[in-house]
């Protein structure tokens, strides 16, 4: 723990530096009528080059944005918050010392050189709300100058005076989307164009991996705004996900500096509307009595949760943030904060233990995440009892390279969900797991959806519904896909006789999955275990890069076990698969084809692993936007997977029919709640 000495030094070198960069936010007019509610931070600090003040927010430097609940209006200000690759601080090694600056790999590469930032703005509706964004540099637009993305949403939006107006659908799991300026786009070029480089940029000349001019040696990789703009619109929580701010077993935490939540006999931490910072050599150690964390709309919270108690229900609500900006990357406490690679050590965003007495459950609703320093969710103990209930979360900042998206343990329903990751995003490490609806922006490392690092025992996994808005892989390592299994952790991928014939992996399905522009491959599997009943279907690809870097190849190779003997493959289907509008058959799926893909022939004319065309008359359609046909939103049960979920929003229940699919066809273990956590309805 650090003391009030150490840290008002920091703080106030910090304070000092900021300010030469930085203004003051505006005045606000914010609302909170039942049908939209807004939030402002009258410290706001815009500050695109260094950390700010510790009790001040970085506001966005260039986006505006106004909610009404009707196309005329009124509209009101929605704080527009922003992100930035190191948040200012540089590549440092020890916190707030500017002199321990390194050029050891982050993850984070040109972003800062060429002013990339990401913003957001949150509010709440309970009906079609319409929002008006402008950019504060004058900048107009016109309705061909804007994308949103997901574009399956097909969100209508209009242009007045400058401004760019979207209608939002109501959802009642919230949207979470991004508005793009067709003439603020970012290229990211590599500086070869085989199969191992890096990005350049002809920008800043004394920036990194300067190149004075591109050739056609440095192909396009990506293409990402370079201010982007988020928006994340979420439904009022229900009151029983809100708690009692004057209950005797509430702590209401005040704003300011906070130096430990250790010492509290109270069950539920309470962040009122404000902004709170525990420093970059510090964060939230909870006491053990304390199974719930809320915060309230408008609060900023720069730390990190660690839970200590072993309570069966533990809690992570409301819509305000938990940033991990004052930390260094890869921060391990154990080493005073500062930058030391540890997998088991290094700080999280979320943190908790696990006992095997009984089972728990992690609810987290409505928070959005900024910043995390490394992984962003990881648990101990005994994590077969363990289960993740989580919606309309949003992870924004994850520039640096080990982020992750959250674990997903057994039993876990994870959905309506937003990645920025730079890591695996989504994964699928354990069995009886649904996630679906997910809208991700990938950086650079790690497939998507990821299930490997290890051989494994794994049954009865869906994730349906993936939207992947961007991604930008550099090189053709760490499995650049949209599904991925990797290598035994620490081993290389070229030992191929490390298969534990043991364990099997069994009735898996990733559906319903869309990568908008340049993409990775559709998958890079390494058979750890044996394999019956993989299928993944209905997937749209836009383009590739450069065939000769080789990202865009597909590959599942042979693996055997110590004494040679090979992994079992049954049941592996690939159907409905495009790439750019053309549909893949056997007839072009290869590598020097259109669809990329380098399977083993022996798997092909056996019949275990098959490659299903789709119908002549088929189109890749995804699966509609659940707001824009005014049924409220639920989980799907259209897969094996399907199954009776508390949605945590009234009238939500799916009823008994999938949980006796999902039985018959695998299903869940039985206790807490059929082990989905916060109750039956």
């Amino acid at each position: 723990m650090i003391s009030q000495s150490s840290s008002g030094r920091a703080l106030l070198c910090l304070t000092s530096l900021s300010s030469l960069w930085s203004t003051v936010a505006a005045a606000n007019h914010t609302v909170n009528d039942g049908d939209i509610q807004t939030w402002w931070h009258s410290t706001g600090e815009i500050n695109t080059k260094t950390p700010v003040a510790p009790g001040n927010v970085r506001q966005s430097h260039l986006y505006s944005v106004q909610v009404a609940s009707s196309e005329d209006g009124p509209f009101y200000d929605s704080f527009v918050y922003e992100t930035i690759p190191r948040n200012g601080q540089g590549n440092i090694i020890v916190p707030g010392d500017p002199s321990s600056a390194t050029s050891n790999n982050d993850g984070i590469t040109i972003e800062p050189d060429v002013n990339i930032t990401m913003a957001w703005t949150q509010f709440l509706y309970s009906d079609d709300a319409w929002i008006k964004v402008s950019r504060t540099d004058g900048s107009l637009s016109n309705t061909s100058n804007v994308v949103i993305r997901p574009t399956n949403l097909n969100y209508a939006f209009s242009q007045s005076n400058g401004y760019v107006i979207v209608r939002v659908p109501y959802n009642s799991f919230g949207t979470r989307f991004s508005i793009e300026f067709q003439d603020d786009l970012y290229n990211y070029m590599d500086s070869c164009s085989s199969a191992v480089c890096g990005y350049v940029q002809d920008e800043n000349p004394e920036g990194f991996s300067y190149v004075s001019d591109y050739t056609e040696s440095n192909p396009l990789m990506g293409t990402e705004p370079r201010n982007a703009l988020l928006i994340f619109a979420g439904p009022y929580l229900q009151p029983r996900y809100i708690p009692d701010a004057s209950a005797s077993s509430t702590w209401k935490v005040q704003p300011g500096f906070v130096s430990s939540l250790q010492d509290t006999i109270a069950t539920t931490i309470y962040f009122s509307p404000g902004v709170y910072y525990f420093g970059a050599t510090n964060h939230a150690i909870l006491s053990p009595s304390v199974n719930w964390v809320y915060f309230a709309p408008g609060s900023y919270v720069k730390g990190a949760i660690e839970f200590t108690g072993n309570a069966s229900l533990l809690q992570a609500t409301g819509h305000g943030v938990l940033s991990g900006e004052q930390y260094v990357y890869q921060a391990n406490p154990s080493q005073g904060y500062s930058n030391s690679q540890s997998n088991g050590e290094c700080l999280r965003m979320w943190k908790g233990q696990s006992t095997s007495d009984f089972n728990q459950t992690f609810t987290v609703i409505g928070p959005t995440a900024n910043s995390p320093p490394f992984n962003s969710m990881d648990f101990e103990g005994d994590l077969d009892t363990l289960s993740i209930q989580a919606w309309d979360y949003k992870q924004v900042g994850g520039f640096f390279g080990q982020t992750d998206g959250m674990e997903n343990y057994p039993n876990s329903h994870v959905h309506d969900v937003f990645y920025h990751s730079n890591d695996d995003t989504i994964k699928t490490y354990y069995s009886n797991v649904l996630v679906e609806r997910v809208v991700v922006w990938k950086a650079t490392t790690a497939p998507t959806i990821q299930f490997g690092w290890c051989s494994r025992n794994l049954t009865n996994v869906t994730v349906d519904s993936v939207d992947i808005i961007h991604s930008r892989y550099n090189s053709n390592n760490s499995h650049p896909s949209l599904v991925g299994a990797n290598q035994i952790y620490g081993v290389d991928e070229s030992d191929t006789a490390t298969a534990n014939l043991s364990n099997t992996i069994s009735n898996i399905t990733f559906s319903n999955l869309r990568s908008e522009g340049i993409s990775g491959d559709l998958f890079r599997i390494v058979p750890l275990a044996n394999i019956d009943n993989l299928r993944i279907e209905n997937v749209s690809i836009d383009s590739f890069s450069v065939a000769t870097n080789g990202i865009h190849e597909s590959q599942i190779p042979v693996f055997t076990n110590g004494s040679g003997n090979p992994v079992s493959i049954t049941g592996f289907v690939v159907s409905n698969y495009y790439v750019n509008g053309t549909p893949i058959t056997p007839d072009n799926m290869g590598t020097d084809n259109m669809g990329g893909l380098n399977i083993p022939e022996d798997f092909t004319q056996s019949g275990n692993v098959t490659i299903v065309a789709p119908p002549p008359t088929s189109t890749p359609t995804p699966d509609p936007d659940p707001s824009s046909t005014g049924e409220p939103a639920g989980p799907t049960t259209s897969s094996a997977a399907a199954r009776r979920i508390d949605t945590g929003v009234e009238g939500q229940s799916l009823g008994l029919l999938p949980i006796l699919v999902s039985l018959l066809l695998g299903g869940f273990a039985l206790g807490m709640g059929m082990g989905m956590g916060v109750g039956m309805g």
